[in-house]
């Protein structure tokens, strides 16, 4: 296909897809925006991105604090091969945010315009200074924000605002019964019911005693209706396309044979600077990059595995739940919040990144232990992946050689923002227990359980 006829039809594919989103949008949303760098002020939008890291929430530049409704934020600098005609440095910006990603770009450059002119000025294509309009920065911003292939949501429905309050809630909660003389209480439901009085006569902690907002029942029954139509067209090209998936197979296992495996290892000096950047908050972020196997096969397998894991990731593994790394009870498990999958540069890079609870370590074993054979299908279209056998054996469980894979692959985050630092998705999850235990009746067992909680 002309290169003119492919664009127009990943222009009309993007229409459609923007369309059905705003009949039916998702509570949360991605938004991935990718601008070109001018070489020569690289340098001076390093030196603006340090200074925003250094201070995510609050710095003088871009504050993102200021968003009420973000989840995750960060700025990415990605190179490109050793071919700079092609790609160049790119600026890479991601974000999770409650509503729609149009929303969240109008809202950034309402509130923090002059931030975005001091680190967009280094990208190709912004608009000089006396262009700079709120409707030029909007337009340059869509225009240059690109589709995730596949998005993992920890819960969909539970907003950053309602994560801080509900935080607040059991901080307030935890102060309140270290003050409290419980010498003349005897059971756990009369704690309970002394505790609810108490939220329920403070103006600032009255709210907890409604339910969360919630998608809506026409929601949810849309997303099922969704949900049953993706597994019946499924089930048709199960049915009537076995033997053409059968051929697929087979080819993809003779390619599986002579597959490129990296053996060597990232060095040391690298793995340091990256574990510099963790472990400054309950949770962590996670980038890597690498190259899809070359040729149609393979970049058509990633295309329609990584189409498999988003109807899989938006219908099955929205409730804490990623194919078996889950949120179970205080255990401290590590869990993942936001994943997202973006095919990059024609579908020959794919760029993962995630927020994840815990240490990088624990966050590997923690995949390779459960979801070696996801890990497999996904990745091995990766070159230098460790390999496969029949696309879900082996790979991943070579442990020490999957490790090595990501760390050749991982890049730095030059920005990154959490409005809640503190809180692990097991938190996050316990706080909003705590909420709905102010509600309904418990016997004397189940009060103590909730009790425990706080």
């Amino acid at each position: 296909m002309p290169e003119g006829q492919r664009e127009f039809m990943k222009r009309v594919i993007h229409g459609v897809k923007v369309a059905l989103a705003s009949l039916h949008p998702m509570p949360q949303n991605a938004l991935t925006i990718r601008m070109p760098v001018v070489a020569s002020r690289e340098p001076t939008l390093r030196q603006v991105l340090a200074d925003i890291n250094d201070d995510p929430p609050d710095n003088p530049v871009m504050p993102f604090s200021v968003f009420s409704q973000l989840h995750f934020a960060r700025f990415l600098l990605l190179d490109g091969p050793n071919d700079p005609e092609t790609y160049g440095t790119t600026l890479i910006f991601m974000a999770n945010v409650d509503g729609s990603a149009t929303q969240f770009i109008d809202e950034m450059v309402q509130q923090v315009a002059h931030g975005l002119d001091q680190v967009l000025n280094a990208c190709r294509g912004y608009p000089p200074r006396r262009k700079r309009t709120r409707a030029s920065r909007r337009a340059y911003l869509r225009r240059h924000t690109i589709d995730s292939q596949a998005f993992y949501i920890n819960t969909v429905g539970r907003s950053a605002r309602q994560i801080r309050q509900e935080d607040e809630l059991h901080q307030a909660l935890q102060s309140f019964l270290s003050d409290l003389d419980a010498a003349n209480i005897v059971t756990a439901q009369e704690l309970r019911s002394i505790i609810i009085e108490y939220v329920s006569g403070n103006p600032e902690l009255s709210w907890a005693l409604t339910s969360p907002n919630r998608p809506s029942l026409i929601w949810r029954a849309v997303e099922d209706l969704r949900f049953a139509t993706l597994m019946a067209l499924g089930g048709l090209i199960l049915f009537w396309g076995w033997p053409i998936l059968l051929v697929w197979l087979l080819v993809l296992r003779g390619r599986e044979f002579s597959d490129e495996e990296y053996t060597h290892r990232p060095a040391l000096s690298r793995l340091n600077q990256l574990r510099a950047t963790e472990d400054i908050a309950a949770h962590n972020p996670f980038a890597a990059v690498g190259y899809v196997k070359p040729g149609w096969l393979r970049r058509t397998n990633a295309r329609a595995l990584l189409a498999a894991a988003q109807a899989t990731l938006r219908h099955v593994f929205n409730k804490g739940d990623l194919a078996g790394v889950p949120v179970l009870g205080l255990d401290g498990v590590d869990t993942i919040h936001f994943a997202r999958w973006t095919l990059l540069d024609n579908d020959r890079r794919l760029l993962f990144t995630s927020n994840y609870d815990g240490s990088l370590e624990s966050y590997m074993v923690d995949f390779i232990d459960k979801v070696a054979w996801g890990l497999n299908l996904i990745f091995s279209n990766g070159v230098g992946y460790p390999r496969t056998r029949w696309l879900v054996h082996e790979g991943a469980r070579k442990e020490q050689r999957f490790k090595d894979y990501l760390g050749l692959h991982q890049i730095e985050n030059q920005v990154w923002f959490t409005p809640y630092p503190h809180l692990t998705a097991v938190n996050i999850a316990n706080n909003e227990a705590i909420r709905e235990g102010l509600q309904g009746g418990m016997d004397e067992a189940q009060a103590q359980a909730w009790l425990r909680r706080l």
